[in-house]
C-alpha cells in the first residue's frame, strides 16, 4: 500500500498473517497463507518444550528401567528383521534434544520472520516429532512419560495439519515452479516410500509366516510408525508432487526433510557408540547411512534455494513487505 504523497508507507507484518490485498493493485502481500497461524505456532512451540522435557526426563532417568532392563539396549544400535537398524530410545533422546529440537525451533524462527523455507521445512521437523514418538508410544516400556508421548503424537499430528491446510499452495507453486525438479524430487518420495514398504513388508512377512518366531520382533515399532505414517504420507506427497500438484509443493519440502533426519540420527548415534556403549565406531556403516540421507537431502537443497531466490510475483516478497 502506498501514500498518497507517492511515498511508500511501511507498516509491522506478522510473519503468521495471511496474504492481504493491496489497496491499489488488489494483489496479494505478505504470507503465502490462507488463514492465520498464530494456533499451529503456539501448539508448535508446546510440542518444542514436550520434547524438551521428555528427552531431558529420558537422560536422566535412563538408569531407573525407564527404556527396559537392559539399559545397553537403550542406548545402541541393534540390527533387526531385513537388515533394519533400531537406535534405542535412549539414543533417540540424545538425537531429539541436541538436533532434532534446535532444528524445530530455528525453522519456526524462520518462518516467524517471513522465510518461505522455514514456512515449508516446519510441518516436515514437525511430522519427524510425530513419526519419532508414535514409534515411542508403541515400543518403549509403559512408564511415567507414556502420556506425554501420546500428547506429543497428538499435538504434532495437529500443527502439521494446522501447517499444511494454512499454506497457499496455488502461491507456492508459483513461488517454486521452474526452479524445483519436482518431477525428480517427487520421484525420489515414491522411491523411498516403495523402498520402506518393501523393507518393512518383507521383514514383517519373514517375522509373521517364514520364520516361525515366537519372540516380539525389535523392530515392530520401527514398522509401525513407517507403514502406518511415513510411507503413506511420502507415497501420496510424491505423487501430488510429480503431478505438480499445490499440496505437493507445499509438503514435498517437508517431507524430504523428514526422511532425512532419519539416517542422520543413526549416523549421529553409531558416532557415539564409544562414549554410549564402549563398541568401536563403525565407519563403513556411518558413511553408507549418510550417503543415504544424502538422496532426499539434494532435492531438498533446491526446494530451500528456490524459496531463498526473490518472488516472481508482485507485491509478494519472501520477507513480507510490500513490492
Amino acid at each position: 500500500m502506498y501514500a498518497t504523497t507517492g511515498e511508500r508507507r511501511s507498516r509491522p507484518t506478522d510473519g503468521w498473517a495471511p496474504a492481504q490485498a493491496s489497496q491499489r493493485s488488489g494483489r496479494p502481500v505478505g504470507r503465502p497463507l490462507t488463514r492465520a497461524l498464530a494456533s499451529a505456532y503456539a501448539v508448535s512451540l508446546l510440542v518444542a518444550a514436550l520434547v524438551a522435557v521428555v528427552s531431558a526426563a529420558g537422560l536422566a532417568f535412563r538408569f531407573t528401567g525407564l527404556y527396559g532392563a537392559d539399559p545397553n539396549a537403550a542406548v545402541g544400535i541393534i540390527a533387526s528383521t531385513a537388515g533394519i537398524l533400531v537406535p534405542g530410545f535412549f539414543a533417540h533422546d540424545v538425537f531429539n534434544l541436541a538436533v532434532a529440537l534446535p532444528i524445530l525451533l530455528a525453522t519456526l524462527w524462520l518462518a516467524k520472520r517471513g522465510s518461505l523455507a522455514g514456512l515449508l521445512l516446519s510441518p516436515g521437523v514437525l511430522f519427524y516429532v510425530l513419526y519419532t514418538y508414535a514409534q515411542y508410544l508403541v515400543g518403549a516400556p509403559f512408564g511415567p512419560l507414556f502420556l506425554a508421548h501420546a500428547l506429543l503424537v497428538v499435538l504434532s499430528a495437529y500443527a502439521v495439519i494446522g501447517l499444511i491446510a494454512s499454506i497457499d499452495g496455488d502461491a507456492v507453486r508459483a513461488r517454486l515452479a521452474g526452479a524445483v525438479p519436482v518431477r525428480s524430487a517427487g520421484g525420489i518420495l515414491v522411491a523411498l516410500g516403495l523402498m520402506t514398504l518393501g523393507q518393512d513388508a518383507g521383514g514383517a512377512i519373514a517375522d509373521a509366516f517364514v520364520g516361525g518366531a515366537t519372540l516380539e520382533p525389535l523392530s515392530r515399532y520401527a514398522w509401525t510408525a513407517d507403514l502406518v505414517l511415513e510411507v503413506p504420507a511420502v507415497l501420496v506427497g510424491g505423487v501430488l508432487l510429480w503431478r505438480r500438484h499445490p499440496l505437493g509443493y507445499v509438503a514435498g519440502a517437508g517431507l524430504l526433510l523428514q526422511f532425512a533426519l532419519t539416517p542422520v540420527a543413526l549416523a549421529a548415534v553409531m558416532a557415539l557408540q564409544p562414549w554410549l556403549t564402549g563398541t568401536p565406531v563403525d565407519v563403513g556403516m556411518i558413511a553408507g547411512v549418510l550417503i543415504f540421507a544424502a538422496v532426499p537431502f539434494a532435492p531438498l537443497a533446491l526446494f530451500v534455494r528456490a524459496a531463498g531466490r526473490p518472488s516472481p510475483r508482485p507485491g509478494w516478497t519472501a520477507e513480507g513487505s510490500h513490492a
